[in-house]
């Protein structure tokens, strides 16, 4: 028997622990109301829930084929409040191995939604779901392990292999070695996908690797280089997941067959922020997305891990440490119930506000409460690329250890022949030995210098990486704490960021990079632009009025829009160098460019598409401050052209992210301004000819 879906989706909603994202689907912050809901949730049978489709879509129709019909039907008669008793009792965790096929994503979220933290890290800490290996293998209850994220702001490969060697002296990276690239063209990832095959195979690594795309750039790169893994962000409604990789589940699968890896990217949120939730809360579409997870594993057969980067949204989402934690067991105890191998992103955002030692602590309880396969590690705290904070490659073997757990067998073995990890699996971490691994990937690579010339030589380089602020070769002290400098340049980067969110347009920058322009404003205050994404993605009434206004007569092909974004030192800082350069390079173009850019204060994203309506444009270029938190003040440029195959306008603040083109991260030691502004102009005169772009218009 099924109930309303309106009232179901009410029911769900409210039943959740308190989380700011869900106030926009109908969530509230009255515990009396949620303790009725979750009175009312646990009554429901599991027959009941899977015979009510939440949204009627793609990802839906995947869900319901994925289960075992057969042992479905077996626990249908189950309520909600049954399954938990079940979950919690001494045989819970081989009733879910046993039926945890038959279990709808729904049902899965219904019980997490009953239950208390300390119930959830119970069933967390039970069940666990390994992937095939020998000795201690990956997801297995002995293992405690780790995906290096050697992230640089330029794609700078020598910054990229040192962040690869120090990880491995600290005994990470046995999960997976994953980079997400500055720059997400074809040619970058071909590149990059080289560089990590030649770590992996010159040293010898059991583990995998991966350039952090998605999964259709990647499909076209294979066709040049050899891609281990496939990688894709994966959404709980058709709407969010065509918003990404512009196709539904269908296509996903289609593109997932051609690779032996997979990796996919969940988080709390990123649906309710995109505006394509479907009026379905967040720890619903969080199964749901584990949901799409299994259906794509079962179908493909492919070696296959997640990760939940929790809390790298922002405070729309959720904005307190308890809040954090909650999410890191309702997504681990979801995902073992999906039967997935699952590790942790727990990181925040630098507008969240949770400082770096608060973290570090929820990060020690998560990982010991929630169980997860494996974190993230990166050199230093902050990553210097994503520009949020996380957990840090020093961090790891004080980790394993409180544990009680421990890296893969393979890769502990490996290490210990490569001389950066002893026989009892303590590594040995520091600058000598991140050197000599540098020395033997020479070696391997056909250097025939001595060992000892090659050591000398990357101890230099690792010196160099320093000296320019990374991460790198700084050490740790007692108990692997980090060194009093390293401390102080993490509180650095986190008052660096703190400071550059409530920064303003420097008015004489403006004038000297763009003549003539039109102050505008979407947020009326920044504190609701940080925590209120939509108050930031339209122009107020008397603004629009006034932009509407700009061009009587010839409307442009482009219009330049120019923001603040998160960070408005971004803009101050590179303009000089993007601003003119960019206007007189699509004016050599033979562009029709507008003649008054377009300034918005409190602008996000979407602002542009506002400007695009208004403006009638077929193109907007929109320069917006982002990333506080990397150490470096960079710029994007969102580029989006606004008509149909037909010539008809689409623009509207509600158009899809996958229209959108992205170059990132331009800064003098990101990606340089006039290599940027000449991608730019290259990709505005590709769109303008193809009529499309972002997803559509492809590499």
């Amino acid at each position: 028997m099924s109930i309303a879906r309106e009232e179901l989706l009410r029911t769900l909603v409210l039943a959740n622990e308190f989380k700011e994202g869900d106030l926009s689907v109908g969530g509230t912050r009255d515990e009396s109301v949620r303790a009725a809901a979750r009175a009312s949730l646990g009554s429901l049978t599991l027959g009941a829930l899977a015979a009510t489709p939440l949204v009627e879509d793609g990802v839906s129709e995947a869900l319901a084929a994925s289960l075992d019909r057969r042992l479905a039907a077996e626990v249908s008669h189950l309520t909600v409040g049954g399954l938990k008793a079940i979950l919690l009792g001494d045989g819970g965790a081989d009733w879910a191995r046993r039926y945890g096929a038959g279990l709808s994503s729904e049902a899965i979220a219904a019980f997490v939604k009953l239950s208390t933290n300390e119930e959830l890290s119970a069933v967390a800490r039970r069940l666990f779901n390994p992937l095939p290996g020998e000795g201690v293998s990956v997801g297995s209850s002995r293992h405690f392990g780790s995906r290096i994220q050697p992230n640089s702001p330029g794609d700078d490969e020598e910054e990229i292999l040192f962040s690869i060697l120090e990880g491995l002296t600290y005994g990470c990276g046995d999960v997976i070695i994953g980079l997400n690239p500055a720059a997400d063209d074809v040619e970058t990832i071909v590149r990059l996908e080289e560089l990590l095959r030649s770590a992996v195979e010159r040293l010898g690594l059991p583990t995998r690797y991966c350039v952090l795309s998605d999964i259709a750039k990647q499909s076209s790169a294979r066709a040049r280089v050899r891609v281990d893994v496939g990688f894709q962000s994966l959404a709980g409604t058709s709407k969010a997941l065509g918003g990404m990789l512009g196709t539904d589940v269908a296509g996903l699968l289609d593109l997932a067959r051609g690779f032996g890896g997979l990796y996919f990217e969940t988080g709390q949120g990123s649906e309710v922020t995109n505006g394509a939730a479907g009026g379905v809360d967040m720890v619903t579409l969080e199964a749901r997305c584990y949901g799409v997870a299994r259906h794509v594993g079962r179908e493909t057969g492919a070696w296959m891990i997640v990760n939940d980067v929790a809390g790298f949204i922002g405070p729309e989402v959720f904005r307190t440490g308890g809040q954090l934690l909650r999410a890191c067991l309702e997504d681990t105890v979801m995902a073992k119930l999906h039967g997935l191998t699952m590790g942790l992103d727990v990181c925040s955002t630098f507008h969240m506000g949770i400082e770096p030692a608060e973290l570090r602590r929820l990060t020690r309880t998560i990982v010991e409460r929630a169980a997860p396969a494996y974190l993230m590690a990166v050199a230093g705290n902050a990553d210097p690329m994503l520009g949020y904070l996380t957990t840090s490659f020093r961090q790891h073997p004080a980790l394993r250890a409180e544990a009680g757990r421990q890296i893969s067998t393979p890769m502990r073995r490996r290490l210990n022949e490569l001389g950066v990890m002893d026989a009892r699996g303590v590594p040995r971490p520091g600058a000598e030995s991140t050197a000599t691994l540098y020395a033997l990937y020479m070696k391997a690579g056909g250097d025939a210098r001595p060992a000892e010339t090659l050591r000398a030589e990357g101890t230099k380089k690792l010196g160099a990486l320093s000296a320019r602020g990374y991460d790198l070769g700084r050490g740790d002290g007692p108990a692997y704490e980090a060194p009093p400098e390293v401390e102080a340049r993490l509180a650095a980067i986190y008052g660096h960021a703190r400071r550059a969110l409530y920064a303003a347009l420097d008015e004489g920058v403006l004038r000297e990079v763009s003549p003539r322009h039109l102050r505008v404003r979407a947020a009326a205050e920044r504190e609701r632009y940080l925590s209120d994404p939509p108050s930031g993605e339209r122009l107020g009434a008397e603004d629009a009025g006034r932009v509407a206004a700009l061009y009587a007569a010839r409307r442009p092909q482009v219009q330049l829009v120019l923001s603040d974004g998160l960070n408005a030192d971004a803009f101050n800082e590179n303009a000089r160098s993007v601003v003119p350069r960019l206007r007189r390079g699509l004016a050599e173009a033979g562009l029709h460019v507008g003649e008054a850019d377009v300034v918005v204060t409190n602008g996000r994203v979407r602002a542009g598409y506002h400007v695009g309506e208004l403006t009638s444009a077929d193109l907007i270029v929109h320069l917006i401050g982002e990333r506080p938190g990397t150490g470096l003040n960079t710029l994007s440029a969102y580029l989006t052209y606004g008509r149909d195959a037909a010539g008809r306008t689409r623009w509207s603040t509600a158009l899809d992210h996958s229209c959108t083109t992205a170059v990132c991260g331009i800064h003098p030691r990101g990606k340089r301004p006039e290599a940027a502004v000449e991608e730019v102009v290259r990709c505005v005169l590709r769109m303008l000819e193809q009529h499309c772009s972002g997803v559509a218009l492809g590499s």
